[in-house]
């Protein structure tokens, strides 16, 4: 791994690790729509709903790359047809006997 990251990572983990321990009284937490309600350390209920919230930024950035990733899904098909295409191209050029350096080599245009 970078050593940017462990610059930047090693202190945010040492920091949790005190808000962990210094966190471990039992918090309440209602949970409406369902019944009951659950007794939880305060640090993970904290970390718990973090990752919800990253579970759910994750699904949302999913739901919005969708058409970038629909565009680049029919560019490749595109390109795959665009090379098969000049391939077979080639391949008639050099079948006909003409060079192939010749029907590809720009002309030089006079001022």
């Amino acid at each position: 791994m970078s050593p940017v990251f462990w610059i930047a990572g090693a202190p945010l983990l040492g920091a949790g690790a005190l808000f962990a321990l210094a966190n471990r009284a039992p918090v309440e937490i209602d949970l409406w729509p369902l019944a009951g309600r659950v007794a939880l350390p305060l640090f993970v209920a904290l970390i718990g709903a973090l990752y919800l919230g990253f579970a759910l930024g994750l699904v949302v950035a999913w739901w919005a790359g969708r058409q970038t990733r629909r565009t680049g899904r029919a560019a490749r098909r595109q390109a795959v047809s665009l090379a098969a295409e000049t391939a077979q191209l080639q391949r008639r050029l050099d079948h006909a006997g003409t060079p192939s350096a010749q029907a590809v080599t720009p002309r030089a245009v006079a001022p």
